[in-house]
């Protein structure tokens, strides 16, 4: 038995979502529903894109998880939407080619328990689990998904491996051939291989579709590994002979314009995509020799996640009021600090694209440029040609700049030309690498910046950190426990209720989706440019700021994990409670 359309239109019936007459009527007219949907979409359709495809032209309302659902419980199996990271491509590629998958919408998944589990857009095909079976010499468990999803990842699989695969042949054969093309391949291969091409746009178009914020190709002994980083964690994706290394890094090198012949030291250098007619992607993209061959990382930079409202960054309403209010001066600085990683180059640009107007003048340094915006003077450091935060500073000053942002305050002189740029008229941004806002005053007193100074520029100090957003499909409540409540030196007698999550397709099973700042801000009022002034200590300067309604940054975690924004594990992770 096979899924037809006469047992689609029956199970609708069956369960109220067509009228019997409406069945008839979709089967007499299944020769031109067939022929216009071939028209459209240039393939012929699955029996269920038929289905949807009548339904919609039709005005009968049915969404196609809806109806795969139906099938996949007639059919006594689990519906899925299968997650590519958690695919053995291996197994898909020893088991079936791709014109058989696409012809039958099968993907083998991975193996569990002994027993291969089998997406299928037709759970009644038995001949067809009859035949993996056979192959595979295990037992399959099928599961049932949406044919487009499983056609699409047969793609994006086959794409890749079956790319790899020819390349990393194609090198093994030339290896032999001769000595002129042994001398070829140490110097990257050849850099028009459709192979390599190919394989090196599907995991970038990859990468993208995911949304992963940073893609490491890292050669191994024997086999090269592809990981993206998702939500902060790093995915093994792929894995392909290292005998194609050379020639896929090769390609990427030539596309961001580095020396291709040099491997052994670290080069920089930039990739525009352009995914779609509109859709551009920015990659950043280093080079470093490790011991088994040159690793690259490419840093995606798509304005979507760069930038964004300020509202949606994690901010509670008084502390985007008061960073509001920091920027409203038009003059002075305001600072970001956090470690690598927590979001503040995000809040920069958010914040500069929102106050950025024809009438103002905005600058910025940058080490590198990460994501262009058209209403910014962008500026890169280059310490080869001179220009440094300090002496880029300098110059900017006579650029006639409203609002200036230097990537970030390394130094004394990069300090002292920030502050006599924000004494002169100008509104200053920056970045230190602080624990919290308290501490940033005397990491710039340590810089060699006078305190009375530093309290008449400082408009406000901001910290920082980025923690998982749970998955809100899979979450639950649970019951805090002892143990977490005095990590948070929360009070053990009390009881609190706080979020967790299971982890589901949704989320890829980490229980985890998306990200959200933590958020310490500290405004300078005159009682604290007083206290700055007269060189309070680290600690004083923080009761005082808490004392006047600061929210600190175990507070505001604490606030985000009662809100069951994020996890218990999360907040500690992000905050190092002891």
């Amino acid at each position: 038995m096979e899924l037809s359309l006469s047992f689609v239109l029956g199970l609708l019936v069956e369960y109220g979502i067509l009228t019997p007459d409406k069945k008839d009527l979709f089967l007499n007219k299944r020769d031109y529903y067939e022929s216009l949907y071939r028209s459209r979409h240039k393939k012929d359709p699955f029996v269920t894109d038929l289905v949807l495809f009548m339904c919609r032209e039709e005005e009968v309302v049915l969404d196609e998880e809806r109806l795969i659902r139906l099938i996949a419980g007639r059919a006594g199996c689990d519906f899925i939407v299968p997650d590519p990271l958690k695919i053995d491509t291996q197994l898909v590629t020893s088991l079936i080619s791709l014109p058989y998958g696409r012809a039958h919408r099968v993907l083998p998944l991975y193996e569990e328990n002994g027993a291969i589990v089998v997406a299928m857009a037709d759970p009644f095909n038995l001949e067809v689990l009859d035949q993996l079976q056979a192959t595979a010499k295990k037992p399959i468990y099928p599961v049932v998904a949406a044919p487009g999803t499983v056609d699409k990842l047969l793609g994006d699989i086959f794409g890749f491996k079956k790319s790899i695969k020819k390349a990393a042949e194609e090198k093994e054969r030339d290896r032999y051939a001769s000595i002129e093309q042994l001398t070829k391949i140490s110097e990257g291969g050849e850099l028009d291989d459709k192979h390599i091409v190919n394989a090196v746009d599907h995991m970038l178009r990859y990468a993208v579709e995911q949304g992963a914020s940073d893609i490491h190709i890292e050669p191994k002994r024997d086999e090269t590994l592809i990981r993206f980083r998702l939500d902060g964690l790093m995915h093994t994706i792929y894995t392909f002979p290292i005998a194609a290394h050379p020639s896929f890094l090769s390609r990427l090198k030539m596309l961001a314009r580095m020396d291709i012949a040099e491997k052994r030291r670290p080069q920089d250098g930039r990739i525009k995509l352009m995914l779609g007619e509109e859709h551009e992607v920015e990659l950043r993209t280093s080079t470093i020799p490790t011991v088994y061959g040159e690793k690259m990382v490419l840093r995606i930079l798509e304005s979507s996640f760069f930038i964004r409202p300020l509202d949606a960054l994690g901010f509670d309403e008084n502390q985007i009021a008061g960073w509001r209010n920091g920027a409203k001066k038009g003059y002075g600085m305001l600072l970001v600090t956090g470690p690598t990683g927590s979001g503040k180059s995000t809040t920069l640009y958010s914040t500069l694209k929102e106050l950025a107007r024809p009438d103002i003048n905005i600058v910025s340094i940058e080490d590198p440029v990460e994501i262009v915006i058209p209403e910014i003077n962008q500026m890169g450091v280059n310490p080869k040609a001179g220009i440094t935060f300090s002496s880029a500073l300098r110059h900017i000053l006579r650029q006639d700049p409203d609002i200036i942002m230097v990537g970030e305050i390394r130094d004394k002189e990069t300090a002292d030309n920030a502050v006599q740029a924000a004494l002169t008229g100008h509104l200053v941004f920056s970045t230190l690498h602080t624990n919290d806002t308290a501490s940033t005053v005397e990491r710039l007193i340590d810089l060699g910046i006078e305190p009375f100074l530093l309290a008449s520029v400082l408009n406000g100090i901001l910290a920082q950190r980025l923690v998982r957003k749970l998955c809100p499909f899979c979450t639950y409540d649970k019951e805090m426990s002892d143990e977490e409540k005095v990590t948070l030196k929360l009070p053990t007698e009390n009881r609190y209720r706080i979020k967790a999550a299971e982890g589901c397709v949704k989320c890829r099973f980490t229980g985890y989706k998306g990200r959200t700042a933590i958020v310490e801000y500290l405004p300078v009022t005159a009682k604290m440019a007083r206290l700055i002034a007269s060189h309070t200590t680290t600690d004083e300067i923080r009761q005082n700021a808490v004392m006047d309604g600061m929210v600190t940054l175990r507070e505001a975690a604490i606030r985000k994990l009662a809100a069951g924004v994020t996890s218990f594990d999360e907040i500690v992770k992000a905050l190092y409670f002891e």
